[in-house]
Protein backbone atom coordinates (compact mmCIF):
# COMPACT_ATOMS: atom_id res chain seq x y z
CA UNK A 1 0.00 0.00 0.00
CA UNK A 2 1.26 2.85 -0.99
CA UNK A 3 1.96 6.66 0.81
CA UNK A 4 -0.73 8.36 -1.53
CA UNK A 5 -3.58 6.02 -0.78
CA UNK A 6 -2.68 6.04 2.94
CA UNK A 7 -2.77 9.65 2.62
CA UNK A 8 -5.58 9.77 0.47
CA UNK A 9 -4.67 12.55 -1.69
CA UNK A 10 -6.19 13.05 -4.70
CA UNK A 11 -4.32 13.58 -7.78
CA UNK A 12 -5.26 15.34 -10.73
CA UNK A 13 -2.83 13.14 -12.85
CA UNK A 14 -3.70 9.65 -11.79
CA UNK A 15 -7.18 8.25 -11.47
CA UNK A 16 -8.33 6.66 -8.24
CA UNK A 17 -11.02 5.12 -5.35
CA UNK A 18 -10.61 8.55 -4.33
CA UNK A 19 -11.96 10.45 -7.49
CA UNK A 20 -14.47 7.85 -7.89
CA UNK A 21 -16.41 8.48 -4.03
CA UNK A 22 -15.95 12.09 -4.52
CA UNK A 23 -17.48 12.31 -8.28
CA UNK A 24 -20.30 10.11 -6.77
CA UNK A 25 -21.06 12.27 -4.00
CA UNK A 26 -20.86 15.74 -6.31
CA UNK A 27 -23.61 17.73 -7.20
CA UNK A 28 -23.58 19.98 -10.53
CA UNK A 29 -21.68 22.98 -10.01
CA UNK A 30 -23.92 26.23 -10.64
CA UNK A 31 -22.35 29.19 -11.45
CA UNK A 32 -25.37 31.23 -10.11
CA UNK A 33 -25.02 30.24 -6.44
CA UNK A 34 -22.99 31.75 -4.23
CA UNK A 35 -19.55 30.13 -3.14
CA UNK A 36 -16.05 30.50 -1.70
CA UNK A 37 -13.80 28.08 -3.73
CA UNK A 38 -11.46 26.42 -1.77
CA UNK A 39 -9.97 24.89 -5.39
CA UNK A 40 -10.91 23.33 -8.55
CA UNK A 41 -9.28 20.29 -9.57
CA UNK A 42 -9.32 18.88 -13.12
CA UNK A 43 -10.35 15.37 -13.63
CA UNK A 44 -7.15 13.05 -14.88
CA UNK A 45 -7.66 11.80 -18.56
CA UNK A 46 -11.15 12.83 -18.82
CA UNK A 47 -13.43 16.06 -19.17
CA UNK A 48 -14.85 18.06 -16.25
CA UNK A 49 -13.88 19.56 -12.67
CA UNK A 50 -14.23 18.94 -9.30
CA UNK A 51 -14.93 22.35 -7.09
CA UNK A 52 -14.83 21.85 -4.00
CA UNK A 53 -16.67 25.25 -1.76
CA UNK A 54 -17.38 25.40 1.76
CA UNK A 55 -20.67 24.19 0.85
CA UNK A 56 -19.31 20.99 -0.20
CA UNK A 57 -18.14 19.54 -3.58
CA UNK A 58 -19.43 20.17 -7.14
CA UNK A 59 -18.89 18.45 -10.99
CA UNK A 60 -18.33 20.43 -13.85
CA UNK A 61 -18.10 19.49 -16.93
CA UNK A 62 -16.09 22.21 -18.32
CA UNK A 63 -12.17 23.38 -17.56
CA UNK A 64 -11.03 25.06 -14.93
CA UNK A 65 -10.67 28.33 -16.42
CA UNK A 66 -14.12 28.42 -18.12
CA UNK A 67 -15.96 27.20 -14.90
CA UNK A 68 -14.15 30.84 -13.39
CA UNK A 69 -15.18 32.51 -16.06
CA UNK A 70 -18.57 31.44 -16.03
CA UNK A 71 -18.58 32.25 -12.68
CA UNK A 72 -17.02 35.34 -12.72
CA UNK A 73 -19.83 36.46 -15.23
CA UNK A 74 -22.87 35.20 -13.38
CA UNK A 75 -21.76 37.43 -10.36
CA UNK A 76 -19.89 40.21 -12.73
CA UNK A 77 -16.77 39.36 -11.16
CA UNK A 78 -13.73 40.74 -13.17
CA UNK A 79 -12.91 38.98 -16.41
CA UNK A 80 -10.25 37.16 -16.03
CA UNK A 81 -8.19 38.24 -19.32
CA UNK A 82 -8.88 41.62 -19.01
CA UNK A 83 -7.67 41.42 -14.95
CA UNK A 84 -4.82 39.35 -15.86
CA UNK A 85 -3.71 42.39 -18.32
CA UNK A 86 -3.56 44.97 -15.90
CA UNK A 87 -2.12 42.88 -12.96
CA UNK A 88 0.65 42.19 -16.01
CA UNK A 89 0.89 46.03 -16.49
CA UNK A 90 1.23 47.08 -12.98
CA UNK A 91 4.31 44.95 -12.92
CA UNK A 92 4.38 44.28 -9.25
CA UNK A 93 2.73 41.02 -9.11
CA UNK A 94 4.84 38.65 -11.32
CA UNK A 95 4.72 38.41 -15.35
CA UNK A 96 2.52 35.32 -15.64
CA UNK A 97 -0.34 32.52 -13.83
CA UNK A 98 -2.08 35.50 -12.59
CA UNK A 99 -5.06 34.67 -10.01
CA UNK A 100 -8.43 34.56 -10.25
CA UNK A 101 -9.32 37.47 -8.40
CA UNK A 102 -12.92 38.82 -6.84
CA UNK A 103 -13.82 40.61 -3.54
CA UNK A 104 -14.92 38.17 -1.66
CA UNK A 105 -11.56 35.13 -2.57
CA UNK A 106 -8.76 34.83 -5.01
CA UNK A 107 -7.84 31.35 -6.89
CA UNK A 108 -4.13 31.13 -8.24
CA UNK A 109 -2.93 28.37 -10.32
CA UNK A 110 -0.22 25.56 -9.90
CA UNK A 111 1.01 25.72 -13.82
CA UNK A 112 -0.01 26.80 -17.21
CA UNK A 113 -4.08 28.59 -16.65
CA UNK A 114 -6.12 26.02 -19.50
CA UNK A 115 -5.06 23.03 -17.53
CA UNK A 116 -4.18 22.75 -14.13
CA UNK A 117 -5.01 22.96 -10.30
CA UNK A 118 -6.45 26.43 -8.81
CA UNK A 119 -6.34 26.95 -4.82
CA UNK A 120 -7.17 29.32 -2.25
CA UNK A 121 -4.71 30.42 -1.02
CA UNK A 122 -6.41 31.20 2.41
CA UNK A 123 -7.81 27.74 2.38
CA UNK A 124 -4.41 26.14 2.85
CA UNK A 125 -3.55 24.75 6.16
CA UNK A 126 0.10 23.44 5.13
CA UNK A 127 2.13 22.01 2.04
CA UNK A 128 3.46 18.76 3.26
CA UNK A 129 5.59 15.49 1.99
CA UNK A 130 5.33 12.07 1.54
CA UNK A 131 8.69 10.85 0.06
CA UNK A 132 8.83 12.32 -3.09
CA UNK A 133 5.02 13.32 -3.14
CA UNK A 134 4.20 16.43 -2.65
CA UNK A 135 0.63 17.80 -1.44
CA UNK A 136 -1.48 20.46 0.15
CA UNK A 137 -3.56 20.44 2.73
CA UNK A 138 -6.72 22.28 2.94
CA UNK A 139 -8.69 23.57 6.16
CA UNK A 140 -11.55 21.06 5.16
CA UNK A 141 -9.17 18.37 5.49
CA UNK A 142 -9.16 17.36 1.61
CA UNK A 143 -5.46 16.41 0.96
CA UNK A 144 -4.33 16.97 -3.15
CA UNK A 145 -1.17 16.77 -4.97
CA UNK A 146 0.66 19.64 -6.08
CA UNK A 147 3.70 19.30 -8.35
CA UNK A 148 5.98 22.14 -6.98
CA UNK A 149 7.65 22.65 -3.47
CA UNK A 150 5.99 24.67 -0.62
CA UNK A 151 8.34 27.66 -1.07
CA UNK A 152 7.06 28.21 -4.23
CA UNK A 153 3.44 27.50 -3.77
CA UNK A 154 4.26 29.88 -0.75
CA UNK A 155 5.52 32.37 -3.17
CA UNK A 156 2.41 32.23 -5.89
CA UNK A 157 0.31 32.29 -2.24
CA UNK A 158 2.09 35.48 -1.72
CA UNK A 159 0.90 37.57 -4.75
CA UNK A 160 -2.19 36.18 -4.76
CA UNK A 161 -3.12 37.38 -1.68
CA UNK A 162 -1.63 40.60 -2.25
CA UNK A 163 -3.78 41.25 -5.44
CA UNK A 164 -6.59 39.70 -3.27
CA UNK A 165 -5.69 42.97 -0.84
CA UNK A 166 -5.85 45.38 -2.99
CA UNK A 167 -9.10 44.32 -4.74
CA UNK A 168 -9.93 44.23 -1.25
CA UNK A 169 -8.99 48.25 -0.67
CA UNK A 170 -10.89 49.53 -3.99
CA UNK A 171 -13.63 47.70 -2.36
CA UNK A 172 -17.38 49.13 -1.21
CA UNK A 173 -17.24 46.17 1.37
CA UNK A 174 -13.83 45.88 2.50
CA UNK A 175 -12.25 49.60 1.96
CA UNK A 176 -11.84 50.58 5.87
CA UNK A 177 -10.44 47.38 7.01
CA UNK A 178 -7.18 48.69 7.53
CA UNK A 179 -3.68 50.09 6.73
CA UNK A 180 -2.12 46.97 4.97
CA UNK A 181 -2.47 44.03 2.84
CA UNK A 182 -2.57 41.44 5.67
CA UNK A 183 -5.58 43.74 7.72
CA UNK A 184 -7.51 42.53 4.86
CA UNK A 185 -7.22 38.89 4.71
CA UNK A 186 -7.97 36.37 7.33
CA UNK A 187 -5.39 34.10 7.74
CA UNK A 188 -5.18 31.09 9.87
CA UNK A 189 -2.74 30.38 12.83
CA UNK A 190 -1.11 27.58 10.88
CA UNK A 191 2.72 26.98 9.49
CA UNK A 192 1.48 28.11 6.33
CA UNK A 193 -0.47 30.81 7.51
CA UNK A 194 1.76 31.99 9.63
CA UNK A 195 4.48 32.15 6.91
CA UNK A 196 2.21 34.17 4.53
CA UNK A 197 1.81 36.82 7.27
CA UNK A 198 5.38 37.89 6.96
CA UNK A 199 6.21 37.36 3.36
CA UNK A 200 6.88 40.97 2.35
CA UNK A 201 3.88 41.91 0.12
CA UNK A 202 1.71 41.55 2.33
CA UNK A 203 3.30 43.97 4.87
CA UNK A 204 3.07 47.05 2.71
CA UNK A 205 1.09 48.10 -0.27
CA UNK A 206 2.51 48.20 -3.69
CA UNK A 207 -0.30 49.95 -5.28
CA UNK A 208 -2.02 53.24 -4.30
CA UNK A 209 -5.61 53.13 -3.17
CA UNK A 210 -8.50 52.88 -6.23
CA UNK A 211 -5.46 51.88 -8.86
CA UNK A 212 -6.38 48.28 -9.46
CA UNK A 213 -9.80 49.08 -9.73
CA UNK A 214 -9.55 52.30 -11.81
CA UNK A 215 -6.45 50.40 -14.40
CA UNK A 216 -9.45 47.43 -14.40
CA UNK A 217 -12.30 49.52 -15.40
CA UNK A 218 -10.20 51.32 -18.21
CA UNK A 219 -8.99 48.45 -19.74
CA UNK A 220 -12.69 47.13 -20.05
CA UNK A 221 -13.44 50.12 -21.36
CA UNK A 222 -11.15 49.54 -24.25
CA UNK A 223 -11.54 45.91 -24.65
CA UNK A 224 -15.16 46.74 -25.65
CA UNK A 225 -14.51 49.59 -27.27
CA UNK A 226 -12.64 47.36 -29.77
CA UNK A 227 -15.03 45.06 -29.81
CA UNK A 228 -17.67 47.39 -30.59
CA UNK A 229 -15.58 48.87 -33.23
CA UNK A 230 -14.82 45.42 -34.86
CA UNK A 231 -17.61 43.10 -34.48
CA UNK A 232 -20.84 44.87 -32.39
CA UNK A 233 -23.02 41.67 -32.80
CA UNK A 234 -20.62 40.22 -31.01
CA UNK A 235 -20.56 42.15 -27.32
CA UNK A 236 -21.99 40.57 -24.76
CA UNK A 237 -23.85 43.41 -23.20
CA UNK A 238 -25.34 41.39 -20.29
CA UNK A 239 -21.31 42.04 -18.38
CA UNK A 240 -22.09 45.71 -18.43
CA UNK A 241 -24.38 45.30 -15.64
Amino acid sequence: MNDEYQLEVLDDRKWSQLWERYLAEAIAFDPLDKHEINCIIPLPDRKGVLVFTEKGCFYNTQSALNTLRHFAFAHCFPDYSIMSSVLKDIGRFGKYKFPWVCPFFVLFPLESVQHTVWINPLKIREINTSGILFYAEMVDGLKLHVPIQRYYILLRAEAACAILAAVRQDSFYFSTLGKFPKDYLTLYNTSFGNSLRKRPLLQQFVTKSGEVNRRYQRARFLHYYDELVDEPENIPWESWS
